[in-house]
């Protein structure tokens, strides 16, 4: 009896401690880099329309629009999420005046980390 008491409370202080760690480490993440689409070709950013949200997965509630800017090569654009699709992936990005749309994904750009 007296040893499920210790190991109850070595336990309860084993979770103080990862929890300690968690919330210290979390926010960090693990190297909270920007991934940037370095534009080589011209490249489309349509806009994104939203679907009613299914059972399945949510980004499949997300579908291209229409054309809402062409990058050319030299620009760039952040992308804030990626999407895959059952005929298509594309990435989420946020242009540098603030416009959101979709990319592609394709041989117009590379990706790299900031």
């Amino acid at each position: 009896m007296w040893l499920n008491a210790v190991a109850s409370r070595l336990r309860n202080r084993f979770t103080i401690v990862a929890l300690a760690v968690c919330s210290a480490v979390m926010p960090v993440g693990c190297d909270n880099r920007e991934t940037i689409l370095s534009i080589e070709k011209p490249t489309e950013v349509l806009s994104i329309e939203k679907s009613p949200v299914s059972s399945e997965a949510a980004n499949t509630s997300v579908q291209p629009g229409k054309v809402i800017a062409i990058l050319k090569a030299g620009e760039t654009a952040r992308a804030i999420g990626v999407y895959h699709g059952t005929d298509h992936d594309a990435f989420h990005v946020k242009l540098p005046d603030g416009t959101e749309g979709l990319i592609f994904a394709g041989d117009t750009f590379k990706v790299t980390s900031k």
